[in-house]
Order: structure tokens, then C-alpha cells, then sequence
């Protein structure tokens, strides 16, 4: 199928504002309560001549600490589950904070690439901002605005780069048809 960009990272990062800014329309609610934004949102992207879908696991509503640690377990799998590549949002002007530590920790058993992205970096003023968040390991962050549209080609030309390489239609076409058949019963 399509390759899967999905994004995660703690709430109020600004991952919602990322998809609308990089699919060029709003497409979803953005609002500054936690925990608006519950649900999965597909945005099938076009970059490049390549196809990928753009997958925002959805903010995380929460009471406590142990809530919130289990909800970002669950987009994590999500992640896993289906993604080609991971968008790791933090946010710049924040800084780091413990739960963003908790994202990256959780993220080191995945095998997919993940690509650290900065948001928040309205000016090259925030860029050493950003640099403390080397600390998590995913290499070097990608500064990014939504706000001030700062970078959004640089990202969109990144992700098409880690991509998987293009399947060939003509070979798709011609691969015989899976059937999976269970037979039950006594």
C-alpha cells in the first residue's frame, strides 16, 4: 500500500498544526485544549511524484500521569504498527520536557526511521533552542514553523527521501492473488 508518515510526540507540540501545514489545507481541529484531537486523521500527501499518507495518531486527553503514559503507549504501537517513517514532534519553545523524553525512550526498540522535528522555530533566534534536543538521540533536529511556514519544503523533501523504495506498479499487477483460507470445524 501507500508508504505511512505518522506523527507523534506529547501533547501540545503542535502535531495536528503540522499535518494541516504540510498537507497545505485543515484538515482537522485545531484547538489548544489537551485532548481535543482523539482520533486518527489521514491526509494522503503528494510530494515529489511520491505518494504517502500523512497519519496524526491524535492529541491525548488525560486526567493524570498514568493516563497520559498509557495513551502514549497506545499511539506508539499505532505507530508501529503501520508506519514507514515517524515524525518525532517536539516543541522548541518549550524545550525539553520529561514526557518528550518518555516518547524518545519508548521509541528506541522501533526499527522504523524516526525523524526528530522541531516545531516552533518561527526564526533562526530558536535554532540553538532546538539543539538540546540532540540529547534524545534521533540525531539532528529539523527546525520547523508552522506558524511562520519556515522549512516546510526542507521537510517534505526529507521525508520523501527516507521512503521506501517505490514499488513497481506493472510488477504489482502481475504478482497472482493472495488467498488466505482457513478451513474450521470438526
Amino acid at each position: 500500500g501507500c508508504p505511512q508518515v505518522v506523527i507523534v510526540g506529547r501533547p501540545n507540540v503542535g502535531k495536528r498544526s503540522l499535518l494541516n501545514w504540510l498537507a497545505g489545507v485543515r484538515v482537522a481541529i485545531v484547538d489548544d485544549q489537551p485532548g481535543v484531537t482523539r482520533d486518527r486523521v489521514t491526509y494522503l500527501m503528494n510530494h515529489e511524484d511520491r505518494f504517502f499518507e500523512l497519519v496524526d495518531t491524535g492529541g491525548m486527553g488525560f486526567q493524570d500521569m498514568d493516563d497520559l503514559t498509557s495513551h502514549i503507549e497506545q499511539q506508539i504501537d499505532l505507530a508501529i504498527d503501520s508506519a514507514d517513517l515517524i515524525l518525532l514532534v517536539v516543541d522548541t519553545r518549550d524545550g525539553m520536557l520529561p514526557l518528550d523524553q518518555e516518547v524518545a525512550r519508548r521509541l528506541r526498540q522501533v526499527q522504523t526511521p524516526i525523524m526528530l522535528v522541531a516545531n516552533k522555530a518561527d526564526d533562526e533566534s530558536f535554532d540553538t533552542q532546538a539543539d538540546e534536543f540532540y540529547r534524545l538521540g534521533r540525531g539532528k533536529p529539523i527546525r520547523v514553523s508552522t506558524l511562520q511556514n519556515r522549512n516546510r519544503a526542507v521537510l517534505l523533501n526529507l521525508i520523501v527521501e527516507e521512503l521506501p523504495p517505490q514499488q513497481d506498479d506493472v510488477a504489482a499487477e502481475t504478482d497472482d492473488p493472495e488467498m488466505k483460507v482457513a478451513i474450521v470445524g470438526r
